[in-house]
């Protein structure tokens, strides 16, 4: 499974089909997920990550959750 994770500074984007398994561990680690909607009310399987570098909360850890659920994570920037 492949997932490409896009990072800004406040925010983590995933992009692809994630199982309730990785968003449960991803509220598991304390991230908020967020799902993102498309164009005229599409669902895109885009979620958002809020990032709190600050307390932990970072792009990195995301990744690492994903890769525990057996995602390939692509990261951009």
């Amino acid at each position: 499974m492949n997932v490409i994770l896009t990072v800004s500074n406040q925010a983590a984007n995933i992009v692809g089909k994630l199982s309730k398994c990785a968003i449960a561990m991803l509220h598991q680690a304390e991230y908020s997920v967020i799902r993102q909607e498309g164009e005229r009310g599409y669902t895109t399987n885009a979620l958002t990550v809020p990032l709190e570098p600050e307390t932990g909360l970072t792009w990195q850890g995301v990744k690492l959750c994903l890769e525990n659920c057996g995602y390939r994570v692509q990261v951009k920037s």
